[in-house]
């Protein structure tokens, strides 16, 4: 059965120095996956316990600080960021701890990837993406309990709509990348998982998850047609069917209603331009920070003054101020904050997952490691481009330990599911203890 496969592969059957490493770190990635939809607050904590528990590894000399070249390169591209970051913050009036406490995640990846290293190659793959899959549908569930009783739009356990939506596109596409599985358990989880994390998007209310889709559907289509897919039988057809049924179902209500609110925000600007909608919010937002930026376009204005040179800039009447905390763009943000240097930054960050990828030997691991990237980075970019990219601390933590995992993964190793990882679940523990 598919559960006492997973917990063998989780629980190596025996005791050891590294033996416990391995398993810690298939443990970690497993619940690091399932968190996201559920209780996105738990990413950016057990990150940072993982960060600082290999920072005492390390200094115990527990074991070695492996980084390849490669890896590297990503580290000091995320490493930019956060050195640009606490830069604008100090050279600005009113510096606070608050922002350099918030890059400490960052930082995660020069000791949690030579921790995952420590381990043997391969192996945690399975449980990131079976994580997901099983993450999705109890995201599904809590969604529609949220839908019928709570709210109108799904936040499931992000505590925020655009970022469960975020999160569920994401994850629900990294469920689909077990569908060549030689599993049936993991290619119905593979499909079932992307289907409720489809729907999670719709639910969530967020449109700029919703353009994610397209993007994400032929990034998905590029990596599985180059796999060896099982034969789809009539049964599984039928699935398919009902399931692609069910999510245009469940969804077509939301997307409507977010439909004619966004056509009422239209017809306001127009009509009504002093009713400030959620459209005219981001406008005014979006103008005020071009205008920010251009007042200090080298080094900005720093992430503690983000705000309040923006409604400054607006200069609202009293009855019409906003509480917002970011802009709703992730590089306008970034260039109020820091300015060139601070968009600089972000597209240094942005672009570490996939310089990682595209790094690898040739090999099913790169193609894995580059279509995950590639996933991520659509992801936050678009829905970046209308709400929050980095600066929350679930969006931090999740961006951070895909592109340690994507440093991790070898370009060369072959793709295992969770049986096959479990077949080896002794031969693994005899390895670690040599």
């Amino acid at each position: 059965m598919f559960p006492d496969q997973l917990t063998k592969a989780l629980m190596l059957p025996t005791r050891g120095h590294f033996v416990g490493i391995d398993r810690n770190n298939r443990l970690f990635t497993f619940l690091f996956a399932l968190f996201p939809g559920l209780l996105a607050s738990g990413t950016s904590v057990t990150l940072v316990l993982a960060f600082l528990w290999a920072l005492i590894s390390l200094a115990t000399k527990r074991f070695a600080f492996k980084m390849t070249r490669s890896d590297k390169i990503a580290a000091w591209c995320i490493t930019f960021y956060v050195f640009v970051t606490i830069f604008s913050v100090l050279v600005h009036p009113n510096a606070g701890s608050q922002f350099i406490f918030k890059m400490i995640p960052f930082l995660a990846i020069w000791a949690v990837l030579p921790r995952l290293r420590a381990g043997l190659p391969g192996r945690l793959i399975p449980f990131l993406i079976t994580g997901a899959g099983i993450g999705m549908v109890g995201s599904l569930v809590f969604s529609i309990i949220q839908i019928a009783f709570l709210s109108s739009r799904a936040e499931g356990g992000a505590g925020n709509a655009a970022v469960f939506g975020l999160f569920t596109v994401l994850f629900g596409s990294i469920s689909l990348l077990n569908a060549h599985s030689q599993s049936r358990t993991e290619r119905a989880l593979a499909i079932v998982g992307f289907a409720c994390g489809m729907v999670c998007a719709l639910l969530s209310g967020t449109r700029s998850a919703w353009l994610v889709m397209p993007f994400h559907f032929i990034i998905l289509y590029w990596y599985l047609r180059g796999q060896s897919l099982p034969t789809i039988t009539n049964a599984m057809k039928v699935i398919g069917t009902v399931l692609i049924v069910g999510v245009v179902a469940l969804g077509a209500m939301k997307v409507t209603e977010r439909y004619h609110a966004l056509e009422s925000d239209f017809v306001q600007l127009d009509k009504q331009p002093d009713n400030i909608s959620s459209l005219k919010a981001r406008l005014l937002l979006w103008s005020a920070a071009k205008q920010a930026f251009l007042e200090s376009p080298l080094i900005g204005h720093g992430a503690q003054n983000r705000m309040a040179i923006v409604y400054e800039t607006l200069n609202l009447p009293v009855e019409k101020k906003m509480t917002f905390t970011h802009v709703h763009n992730g590089f306008l943000n970034a260039a109020v904050d820091g300015g060139i240097l601070g968009i600089l930054g972000v597209l240094a960050l942005l672009a570490a997952p996939v310089v990682a990828a595209r790094s690898k030997k040739p090999g099913p691991g790169r193609d894995l490691a580059t279509a995950i990237s590639l996933l991520l980075v659509t992801s936050y970019v678009i829905t970046g481009m209308f709400g929050i990219m980095f600066g929350h601390d679930a969006t931090d933590a999740v961006f951070v330990y895909l592109t340690i995992i994507i440093c991790w993964i070898d370009g060369s190793s072959a793709y295992l599911s969770v049986p096959q990882v479990a077949q080896h679940a002794q031969t693994d523990a005899i390895a670690l203890k040599a």
